[in-house]
């Protein structure tokens, strides 16, 4: 994949990253909620759930940091290209 290419992708990868981080946010605030631990009983580990999407939250923190980093080298490249065309 050329670089204006992969450029063009990592935004839409960065949303995708965020509304999958929403959606576990919002489900570990579910899971530690008294109605719902109620609701499944004590034989479900609530603290292990959320062990698991407190571990998701933070890999894909860690994904958006990578695809950052890869977009601002990718912007270096694509600069340093273009002004090697110039002269």
């Amino acid at each position: 994949m050329d670089i204006a290419a992969r450029l063009s992708t990592i935004p839409q990868l960065l949303q995708n990253l965020e509304n999958t981080k929403l959606e576990l946010e919002q489900m570990s605030g579910v899971l530690g909620e008294p109605l719902f631990i109620n609701f499944v009983g004590p034989a479900v580990s609530i603290q292990d759930h959320i062990f698991l999407v407190q571990n998701e939250i933070c890999r894909l923190e860690n994904r958006k940091g990578a695809l950052l980093e890869e977009q601002q080298s990718l912007t270096v490249m694509a600069t340093h290209h273009s002004d090697r065309r110039r002269n």
